[in-house]
């Protein structure tokens, strides 16, 4: 029922959108429909789809009156955007802007004099975003606003009459309301005329009240001439003042003047100072009246202001301006106090000379260029700052923190995982004014007394131990390789490459010594090959690679829909970018800079560059001169910054400590410096304080050298046929033997000549071969393309082939002797297992398989005194494309024998033990004389059984 009723739902409604939809496809067509339209057709299409009717009814009544508006052009609809993104794009237009800006010839005059080309004669962009209309043609007016011929006024009675009324003034200058007298309008102020109105209302209408408001405005005429754009005669309304005539003119030009723009009215001058509009002065409230010209004079005396104030730029001034005044144009310095002001002036002769300023009530002459100079030549006395990872970075009174304790506190008042071997503190030479990096244990620095002291301007760098990872990170070290930066964005990386480039790579190739660097000619086999196994030809040498970006062979696993995995790997990827964004406007929301991004960084997984490195490039080129390459039996070996002398038991604490179970401990030490003298090797084992006495500085290279661990790193698997199957932790150099006496033994029914034992690295090492036979085949293929005979089924068939066999997965497996019994006589043959080994001891089986070119393939009857021609008879005998030279038997162990034409030629009887596989091949010999492309599937489908048989036999 429910269904039917929705059924009926959707029959309606789609009847309803038809009904919709005829009108205009009715319009459609009617022939010149495009060019008009029934206007009740559309409104009545418009009521049914939605459209409200009643906003579009209530229009203005007196615009619609007016003869002089012009309707606005419809603007396109753009994409909502951010304030960021709108703000991006104002950046770059102000950037092509400065690019294409080309100076005036006032601007080039105190560019030369004052040397700052980024002064800007000030105002000119006052009608810049001017959209040129004539201005507002209706609104509230003051009670000072002059009536003109042609102002409509509104005029509303209420009480014993109720009455409203438009009433526009005559050409003789006369209202005229209603049974009102007329009143004098024209020339006379809108009070005046309310005034008349309500003494004319209370004489002739008793019990009623006035009230009157404009409507429509009159239209005016305006000249606007001199340096303006467009100079012409602009029709405006009464309102419009002369911003608004200016604007109709396309604006000022940079060789007109702001301040003295005149309004010719009758034989009188009005002069209006447009800085007032710019927040200086009080803003020009003359409205134009019909026939009034508007003339922009040149521009007058100027001065340029630059240096230290809020607003840099070239002012016009009036005669008699003091220094005061025009640095109020600028905005006033931008230090209150301290501030030197140097006066370039030309003099009567035409020669620039400098003045000292006594006073700021000084008068200024046109054309003087006014330079501030605030505060000192750069730096600050009596600050220091702290920065890096700290939870109140920013700067302090060096009263308050003349020392690094006093600076910092105690350790416990650091923040966790703080890196303690090494801050860095950066402070002036005070004879060179030069950069110092001077290095502090803060160890040492917050234990001692007295502690490092502090001098004025010093910046003291504290760092986390992200930071130090970022030292012993792949970015870095391939930079140091000289590799270019795999990370974007990273100013850090491009400083150490520019280093790297200048042949100072020694100074930091202490992040390269624990690594494994793999010969520039090899190159990766991954790239090196096609996806069907075949090799790509070369395009250039490789470039140089870390061990830990070798190639790893490839697991073959099951299928993966890769675009479903891209896209959620892209979806992750733009909720963290979102998450960030998030995170990044809260911070910034709230005032704060480096402190926020610090934050926002730490709590990254996936940091690349840290921040205090971004801030200071010339940090990350410091720390790694002062590692010391840390190796061996440690948690975390790599560099790691220090600051004068540590101990060995302090460089272990700072790679997170020794491994556990580290025994037979020695300490090889290698000095940087040629005076330390060859390498010591140190036994410490014995003496737990030798760790202690050892001390090592920036550049020396330590190994924590301990015993080999007893154990593999992996286990081993043991299934099937033994007492106590499980995964097995083995020891170094443990036996097949000595695993399954440990496993209890195998069970009665286990039969050891057909245990399957594979091991990864053979596995990889069968991969690779039937890469090589694919590669192989490919040549062979391309040969026997070449042939006339050859068809392109027959190319495409073999293609087939090798894309089937490069997909093959080898089972690793290995052949081994693992029944206890020979292995007690022959311990030579005992196996010695590595990790990742798997050992699967089969039951015995009672079945023989017979597998290629026979009638019935499949599996047979075991019997213990069968020979090989009775099991071929059972299969129904061979077929006549078999290869009789060339069949074998797959043995239970893995191996496999040829069968000559005599018999059992190798083991000199006729019997097969169980579980053992013979194959039958096909002769492919006449194959030259068939069509290759009709038996190519045959043999494709041969080969993939028999690889098949043997893979399922590997697993069992």
């Amino acid at each position: 029922m429910v269904t039917k009723v929705r059924r009926g739902t959707a029959l309606l409604t789609a009847v309803s959108v038809v009904a919709q939809a005829l009108p205009i496809a009715a319009l459609l067509a009617t022939p010149g429909a495009a060019q008009t339209i029934d206007p009740s057709v559309l409104s009545r299409v418009q009521g049914q789809l939605g459209g409200n009717s009643s906003a579009n009814a209530s229009v203005d009544r007196s615009r619609e009156a007016s003869d002089y508006r012009t309707a606005a052009p419809s603007l396109p609809t753009s994409p909502i955007d951010t304030r960021e993104e709108q703000e991006l794009r104002r950046a770059r237009a102000r950037a092509n802007l400065t690019r294409y800006y080309t100076p005036s010839p006032v601007e080039r005059e105190f560019h030369d004099r004052l040397g700052d080309p980024t002064l800007r004669q000030f105002g000119y962009d006052l009608f810049a975003n001017a959209t040129g209309s004539p201005g507002p043609l209706t609104g509230a007016v003051s009670d000072d606003y002059i009536i003109g011929v042609g102002d409509d006024v509104v005029v509303q009675l209420q009480g014993a009459t109720n009455d409203s009324q438009t009433a526009r003034v005559g050409r003789d200058g006369r209202l005229i309301v209603g049974q009102l007298p007329p009143v004098p309008a024209a020339g006379r102020s809108i009070a005046a005329v309310k005034r008349d109105l309500q003494a004319a209302v209370r004489r002739t209408l008793l019990g009623t009240d006035v009230f009157v408001s404009l409507g429509s405005v009159r239209a005016v005429t305006v000249f606007v001439g001199g340096e303006v754009d467009r100079p012409g005669q602009y029709n405006l309304t009464a309102l419009a003042d002369v911003s608004a005539a200016l604007a109709q003119a396309g604006g000022v030009r940079r060789s007109g003047s702001l301040r003295n723009v005149r309004i010719v009215r009758g034989g009188s001058s009005i002069s209006v100072d447009l800085y007032g509009l710019l927040g200086i002065g009080s803003p020009p409230s003359v409205r134009l009246r019909d026939g009034d010209r508007v003339i922009v004079p040149v521009i007058g005396d100027t001065v340029a202001v630059s240096g230290a104030v809020a607003r840099p730029g070239i002012y016009e001034i009036r005669p008699g301006a003091s220094l005061a005044t025009v640095l109020g144009f600028a905005g006033g310095a931008l230090r209150p106090r301290g501030n030197a002001i140097a006066v370039s002036r030309i003099g009567i002769d035409g020669r620039e000379q400098y003045l000292r300023v006594p006073t700021l009530s000084t008068t200024v002459v046109a054309g003087d260029g006014i330079a501030v100079t605030g505060g000192s030549a750069g730096g600050a006395v009596g600050r220091v700052q702290l920065r890096g990872y700290v939870s109140n970075p920013g700067a302090r009174a060096i009263g308050a923190a003349p020392t690094v304790h006093d600076l910092l506190g105690d350790v416990a008042d650091l923040r966790p995982d703080t890196y303690l071997p090494m801050a860095v503190l950066i402070r002036r030479d005070p004879m060179t004014a030069a950069r110092v990096f001077e290095p502090i244990n803060l160890a040492t620095a917050l234990a001692d007394r007295p502690s490092v002291s502090l001098r004025s301007d010093d910046r003291l760098y504290v760092f986390s131990r992200s930071d130090i990872e970022f030292i012993n990170s792949a970015p870095v070290r391939r930079v140091v390789l000289g590799q270019p930066p795999i990370l974007r964005d990273c100013t850090v990386l491009d400083r150490l490459e520019t280093l790297v480039a200048e042949g100072q790579s020694a100074r930091f190739n202490v992040v390269t010594r624990g690594t494994f660097v793999v010969d520039p000619a090899t190159r990766d086999r991954n790239q090196d090959r096609n996806p069907d196994g075949t090799l790509r030809q070369p395009d250039g040498q490789a470039q140089p690679r870390l061990a830990s970006e070798q190639y790893q062979p490839p697991v073959t696993e099951r299928p993966v829909d890769q675009a479903r995995l891209d896209a959620e790997a892209a979806e992750a990827e733009q909720r963290r970018r979102d998450t960030e964004l998030a995170s990044n406007r809260l911070a910034f929301s709230r005032g704060e800079n480096f402190e926020a991004r610090q934050r926002v960084r730490d709590a990254r997984e996936d940091a690349t560059c840290p921040i205090v490195f971004e801030e200071e490039p010339d940090l990350l080129p410091v720390l790694i001169e002062h590692a010391i390459a840390v190796g061996g039996a440690v948690r975390r070996p790599g560099a790691y910054p220090v600051a004068g002398t540590v101990s060995a038991s302090d460089v272990a604490g700072v790679a997170e400590g020794l491994l556990t179970n580290s025994s037979g401990l020695t300490l090889d030490v290698n000095r940087a410096s040629a005076a330390g003298g060859p390498s010591t090797r140190v036994p410490v084992s014995a003496d737990p304080m030798a760790m202690a006495a050892i001390t090592v500085s920036a550049g020396d290279d330590i190994r924590f050298n301990a015993a080999q661990a007893q154990f593999e790193p992996g286990g081993v698997q043991l299934t099937g046929e033994v007492n106590r199957p499980g995964l097995y932790a083995i020891r170094r150099g443990e036996t097949l033997s000595q695993l399954i006496e440990r496993a209890g033994g195998m069970s009665p029914y286990a039969y050891p000549y057909g245990t399957v034992f594979t091991r990864r690295s053979v596995k990889e090492l069968q991969q690779e071969g039937l890469r090589r036979t694919s590669r192989e085949l490919t040549t062979a293929l391309l040969a026997v393309s070449s042939r006339k005979e050859t068809t392109g089924d027959a190319v495409i068939a073999g293609q087939r082939l090798i894309a089937q066999l490069a997909t093959v997965e080898s089972p690793g497996r290995v052949v081994v002797e693992a029944d206890p019994r020979v292995l007690a006589r022959r311990p030579d043959l005992d196996t010695v297992l590595e990790s990742g080994d798997a050992i699967v001891v089969p039951k015995r089986p009672s079945f023989v398989l017979a597998l290629g070119d026979v009638a019935n393939p499949g599996a047979l009857q075991f019997a213990a005194d069968k020979p090989l021609v009775s099991y071929l008879r059972e299969t129904g005998g061979l077929q006549s494309t078999a290869d009789r030279r060339r069949i074998f038997v797959v043995l239970p162990d893995g191996t496999a024998t040829p069968i000559a034409s005599g018999g059992w030629s190798r083991t000199g009887g006729t019997v097969i033990p169980p579980g053992s596989t013979i194959i039958i091949p096909k002769d492919i010999d006449p194959l030259y004389k068939l069509d290759l492309a009709r038996d190519i599937t045959g043999i494709v489908a041969s080969l993939l059984t028999s690889v098949a048989t043997l893979a399922i036999l590997a697993t069992r």
